[in-house]
């Protein structure tokens, strides 16, 4: 009778585990990401949605006008003004093909920050990392994830449950950010 009362028990405890870690898991809050003023949602806002505020897709020649169901392309840049502000990552997650402009933002890459694009008019969270050292990066972000290597090249990161943000470094300076919420890789790439 004692073996059965421990062998329940430790049923018990094990449905309570396997619970617990079948619940819901924190999606995290997206990062707030501003171009030239503009809110960009990760993981939310499309191409479209920026047309009016005098944003553009430029697919560099490559003719992509639409993303066949179930799949991503990261081909694609969001200019205003012959500008290019960001790279940008496109899921179409849906059963049917869309137009680019109908497909979701799931990544912005920031880069050449340290040249070309370093007065970019961008903010991350209410600030705009562009020009700063990894000091001031830490004291504006600090739960800012510090990558261990000590080489020429350096990755800093800031996680909230899907979404990420990742900051590198070429020899102290800033060059390029990475904004982004998770999705299927499994969607076939364009």
């Amino acid at each position: 009778m004692k073996l059965l009362k421990q062998l329940r028990n430790f049923g018990v405890l094990c449905c309570c585990l396997f619970l617990a870690g079948c619940g819901p898991k924190d999606p995290g809050t997206p990062p707030e990401v501003l171009l030239d003023g503009i809110p960009v949602v990760v993981g939310e806002s499309t191409p479209g949605a920026l047309k009016d505020q005098g944003f553009e897709v430029n697919d560099l020649g490559a003719m992509i006008f639409e993303l066949p169901d179930r799949s991503w392309t990261s081909s694609l840049f969001l200019e205003k003004d012959g500008v290019s502000y960001a790279s940008m990552s496109l899921v179409n997650s849906s059963k049917e093909k869309k137009f680019v402009d109908q497909c979701v933002i799931e990544e912005l890459g920031f880069y050449a920050l340290d040249g070309k694009n370093a007065d970019l008019n961008i903010s991350i969270n209410g600030i705009n990392p562009i020009g700063k050292t990894q000091e001031e990066l830490k004291e504006l972000y600090p739960e800012l994830e510090m990558d261990d290597d000590d080489g020429d090249y350096l990755f800093h990161h800031l996680k909230d449950g899907e979404y990420s943000i990742t900051f590198q470094y070429g020899k102290g300076v800033l060059t390029d950010i990475d904004v982004m919420h998770s999705f299927s890789k499994s969607y076939q790439t364009k």
